[in-house]
C-alpha cells in the first residue's frame, strides 16, 4: 500500500483543538502531580531529571503507538484491555505499600527507573492516552496533527511537573506523610478502575462474540 503523504500532512484547526483537549484530559498531568510527589519523595534532588526522563519516555510511547500501535498489539497478541489490567495490578501493589507505610519497590530502584515506571507509563502514557492516540491517528485526523498534539501536551506536562515541588514545600514534612497515605488510596482506586475497565471490556467482548 502506497504511503498517503496528503493524509499525513492533513491539518484542521478545529480537529486539532478537539484532539488537544481530549488527549490533555486523558493524559491527566494535573492529576499526576500528587502521585509524582508521593512516588519521588525520597528523590527530591533528582525530580528535575525524573520529570525530564518521564516526559521523554511517555512522549516516545505515545508517538510510537500513534504510528504503529495496532500492529504492536497484534504482534504481541494483546489488547488495550490486557494493558489496562496489567497496569492496574501493578499500581495497586504500589498503593498497598504506600498505605501500609512500607518501602515500596519504587523506592529501591534508581530514579531513572521510576521515571520509566510507573510515571511515564501507566501514569502519563497509560491505557487511556495510548488508546486515544491510536484512535485519533486515523482519518479525518492527519498523523502530523496528532504528533503535534502529543508534543504540545508533553511540553505542558514537563512544565507542570517541574513546578510540583511548590506543592511539596507548602505541605511540609508532616503534611507530606499524610499526603502520601491519601495519594496511596487514590493510586489504589486508579488501579482498581484500570482492572475493572479491562475486565468489563473483555467480558463484554466475549459475550458479544458468543452471541
Amino acid at each position: 500500500m502506497a504511503f498517503d503523504l496528503s493524509s499525513f500532512f492533513a491539518f484542521n484547526l478545529s480537529s486539532f483543538g478537539s484532539s488537544f483537549v481530549l488527549i490533555f484530559s486523558v493524559y491527566d498531568v494535573i492529576g499526576t502531580v500528587p502521585l509524582f510527589l508521593a512516588l519521588t519523595q525520597d528523590y527530591k534532588d533528582q525530580r528535575g531529571t525524573i520529570v525530564r526522563d518521564a516526559v521523554i519516555i511517555s512522549t516516545v510511547i505515545l508517538l510510537v503507538f500513534a504510528s504503529v500501535g495496532p500492529l504492536i498489539f497484534q504482534l504481541l497478541g494483546i489488547t488495550i484491555y490486557d494493558f489496562k489490567i496489567a497496569g492496574g495490578i501493578i499500581l495497586f501493589i504500589i498503593a498497598v505499600d504506600m498505605l501500609r507505610g512500607r518501602i515500596s519497590q519504587t523506592r529501591t530502584i534508581a530514579a531513572t527507573e521510576i521515571a520509566a515506571f510507573p510515571l511515564a507509563t501507566p501514569l502519563l502514557a497509560g491505557p487511556g492516552a495510548i488508546s486515544t492516540v491510536m484512535i485519533e491517528a486515523n482519518p479525518p485526523y492527519g498523523l502530523l496533527e496528532i504528533y503535534l498534539v502529543i508534543l504540545l501536551n508533553s511540553l505542558l506536562a514537563f512544565v507542570i511537573l517541574e513546578r510540583a515541588s511548590w506543592v511539596q514545600r507548602a505541605l511540609g514534612s508532616n503534611g507530606t506523610q499524610v499526603f502520601t497515605r491519601v495519594v496511596g488510596l487514590l493510586i489504589a482506586a486508579i488501579g482498581v478502575a484500570f482492572i475493572r475497565e479491562g475486565v468489563v471490556a473483555i467480558v463484554q467482548s466475549t459475550a458479544g462474540g458468543a452471541g
